[in-house]
């Protein structure tokens, strides 16, 4: 990794918000048809929308995004964190958990009011929220308040593996690197099946790790892969596994999600190097439009609170007018889905765009600070007689 890997390093990423949309837009449909159909895995609705069964698989993807996105910038730098390790999870942690935690105070407010349920319809005690505040939910067993909860633990803790892969890739390289990740991960589960002590390594899904280093192996060979046969390779995955979802069914594909992941896996990278090169020109366009660039902008807080919004629609709107089950798909569709993409924009608003900026407990004060200077000063100006007598 040289200069040379510098200059190949993508610059303008806009087609990479249009990916966080489609994920993110995937998982509210496939949440919507769970909530209208259940029965997951199988598929108890029409076989036409048996394709909404994987949401599993979108958040796959947007782990393969976190990977490529976070090592663009180490990429302009020798695969280095500018700052060091720890300025960069003080930097992750601002951008993430914030948002996270109005998130889970605003699922507890609805599960408490009825307005949502708990993932398992349990009630939900104060163990699970202090669980889920210091994002341990998936290592602890818990009701949580949100069913999406479960993977920001997962991002959380892939972020403390980031600064090992980079000196990995220092050391070693970027693919060697990717090669020991994917073989230790590999081993464990393999392992996992005669020794059951090994399968609690199964709650961390494991594969997500390897999908994080996917994504980063993606920037730091763009450039060293032709960019025709990235693009026909992450077809072919994406087709094969169509075909393969067709042939063996939804219950066994969920039921091999490490083996599905890691090859679907395989697949974003390789579409996001060819994306990275000027390949799938026609997919680039589409990533690239205005509506899914702004969805882009918002999919974290969609991720977090759309379930909420869809609940709070098919408990309060759809039910008392008795369309429930599979009558409530197209319902909740049409009202449920622009209702939670309104009420995430203006999650967005409050909780995540102001952590855009904000990295660091002073720089929160300094924007309350001012937010308090501004409301004073808007108090103590005096008032005109123009805008009296307007």
């Amino acid at each position: 990794m040289g200069a040379d890997a510098q200059q190949r390093a993508p610059r303008r990423v806009a087609w990479l918000d249009g990916v966080r949309a489609l994920a993110a837009l995937y998982v509210v449909l496939h949440h919507v048809w769970l909530m209208s159909y259940g029965g997951y895995p199988r598929n108890d609705g029409p076989f036409y929308l048996g394709w909404l069964v994987h949401g599993h698989v979108a958040v796959a993807v947007f782990i393969v995004v976190s990977g490529f996105s976070l090592a663009l910038g180490p990429s302009r730098h020798e695969m280095r964190l500018p700052a060091g390790g720890a300025d960069f999870i003080r930097r992750r942690f601002w951008r993430i958990v914030p948002p996270y935690w109005a998130a889970l105070g605003l699922s507890v407010v609805f599960v408490v009011l009825g307005w949502s349920v708990t993932s398992t319809g349990e009630a939900i005690g104060v163990r699970d929220v202090v669980i889920h505040a210091v994002l341990l939910q998936d290592a602890v067993e818990n009701v949580s308040p949100n069913g999406v909860f479960w993977s920001i633990a997962v991002e959380w803790q892939i972020y403390f593996f980031f600064p090992l892969l980079l000196l990995c890739y220092r050391r070693i390289g970027p693919w060697r690197s990717t090669g020991l990740a994917a073989a230790v991960v590999v081993a464990l589960h393999v392992l996992a099946q005669p020794f059951s002590s090994l399968a609690l390594l199964d709650r961390f899904t494991p594969q997500f790790a390897v999908l994080f280093t996917f994504g980063c192996l993606a920037v730091a060979v763009v450039g060293r892969v032709p960019t025709a046969v990235a693009a026909r390779s992450a077809v072919l995955i994406w087709l094969a596994f169509g075909v393969l979802r067709a042939v063996i069914g939804p219950e066994f594909v969920a039921e091999s999600y490490f083996w599905v992941e890691l090859w679907l896996g395989t697949g974003v990278a390789l579409g996001f190097v060819a994306l990275s090169e000027g390949g799938l020109t026609g997919l680039a366009r589409v990533l690239e439009h205005r509506a899914l660039v702004f969805l882009g902008h918002m999919a974290y807080s969609l991720y977090l609170v759309h379930a909420l919004f869809l609940d709070l629609i098919r408990i309060h709107v759809l039910a008392p007018l008795g369309v429930q089950g599979g009558e409530a798909f197209w319902p909740l569709l049409l009202l449920g889905v622009p209702v939670a993409v309104v009420g995430a924009w203006a999650f967005f608003l409050v909780f995540e765009r102001p952590f855009l900026t904000i990295r660091s407990a002073r720089q929160l004060a300094q924007a309350l600070s001012w937010r308090r200077r501004s409301r004073g000063a808007a108090k103590e100006r005096p008032v005109g007689a123009a805008e009296i007598a307007g």
